[in-house]
């Protein structure tokens, strides 16, 4: 998808975080570089970072993921 694609589609990782039941709720911002994903925000649970770096590495045309959500203490 290019860069007009993903303005009026929407990214389909951000689509997929906002429609998880275990990442909807949280603020997580994506940048998508030619399917390299990067993650970034602040969750309040391990389990959400590590949920939103797998639906991330699910969606089709990912090549790789990286994760800086940091979970808050």
């Amino acid at each position: 998808m290019d860069k007009q694609q993903s303005m009026i589609y929407g990214d389909p990782v951000t689509k997929a975080l906002l429609t998880d039941p275990r990442t909807k709720d949280a603020i997580i911002d994506v940048a998508n570089e030619r399917g390299i994903v990067t993650l970034n925000g602040m969750v309040e649970r391990e389990t959400i970072r590590k949920a939103a770096e797998e639906i991330a590495r699910q969606q089709k045309g990912v090549i790789s993921v990286i994760n800086e959500i940091r979970v808050l203490k």
